[in-house]
């Protein structure tokens, strides 16, 4: 195990029955034997105030933790390779330019075979942290546990400067970042299309921004005319009207003609629309 910036994890994963000294400090100059797991049990929980004692017997007096206590686990001597392409292809499908680095995984009670068949179920709104858990479902439909971190950069929107409510969003006031993924209230905003979004609510300076702070953009309002295109035969004729609602990119809206007639397109750009 890594030992890093002199501070106890809550939990170590060792690959025998044995906790060592070097399970916890990287290159010992001795090892020694700190704990032994029961064969029934295949984890050790201990208190910190204890371990950190018997680390300082051993001359280790710099070491401190934020945790009241310290689990040991064993490996499982399952192959998981399979379940952590699943986590990739789960995360990439919500964030598909993600970047992994890293996904580490382990059941949450110590197993020594994967069944022949099983489903696979995520928690909801899973994908919107670094750490979750997710389950494998068996024919008999027993669930078998797993906690799991994922490593990974993704690209995401940050405001330049605060954003009044109903303000366009644009790359003046907004600009891409990339960053480790962590834990969000609501989906990242992943996407900055021209003239598609304006601020929900006002929006502070460096925010990054979610699908909570975005409404669609009024790219067509009430009373305003409104070009439209009418896709015949691969002929396009064009002609105008009169707004009667206002519409946001891919809404269904009604215009009223010169001659008076009513009818719905849907909008697809600032005063534009196509016939449905």
């Amino acid at each position: 195990m890594l030992f890093a910036d002199k501070n106890l994890q809550k939990e170590y994963f060792i690959t025998n029955d044995m906790v060592m000294l070097s399970d916890i400090i990287k290159n010992p100059k001795k090892d020694f034997l700190l704990y032994k797991i029961e064969k029934s049990r295949h984890t050790k929980r201990v208190k910190a105030s204890y371990l950190l004692k018997k680390l300082k017997e051993y001359g280790y007096t710099d070491l401190y933790t934020k945790h009241a206590y310290i689990q040991f686990t064993q490996k499982s001597p399952v192959n998981l390779q399979k379940l952590k392409e699943k986590i990739e292809i789960y995360y990439k499908k919500h964030y598909p330019e993600i970047i992994i680095s890293k996904i580490t995984l382990a059941p949450n009670n110590y197993i020594t075979s994967l069944p022949d068949s099983y489903s696979i179920g995520f928690g909801r709104n899973a994908y919107l942290s670094k750490k979750d858990i997710f389950f494998i479902k068996t024919r008999e439909n027993k669930k078998i546990f797993f906690h799991y971190t994922i490593d990974a950069n993704i690209s995401l929107y940050q405001t330049k400067q605060e954003i009044q409510k109903g303000e366009e969003l644009s790359f003046i006031n907004c600009k891409k970042k990339s960053i480790m993924l962590q834990r969000f209230r609501a989906m990242p905003l992943l996407e900055l299309p021209k003239g598609r979004y304006e601020a929900k609510h006002r929006i502070k300076n460096a925010t990054l921004l979610t699908q909570r702070d975005v409404t669609g953009l009024y790219l067509i309002k009430r009373g305003t005319q409104v070009s439209v295109t009418l896709e015949d035969g691969g002929v396009s004729i064009i002609f105008s009207g009169r707004a009667l609602q206002n519409g946001r990119y891919g809404d269904t809206i009604a215009i009223r003609q010169k001659n008076n007639k009513k009818i719905y397109v849907t909008v697809t750009g600032k005063n534009r629309a196509k016939v449905k």
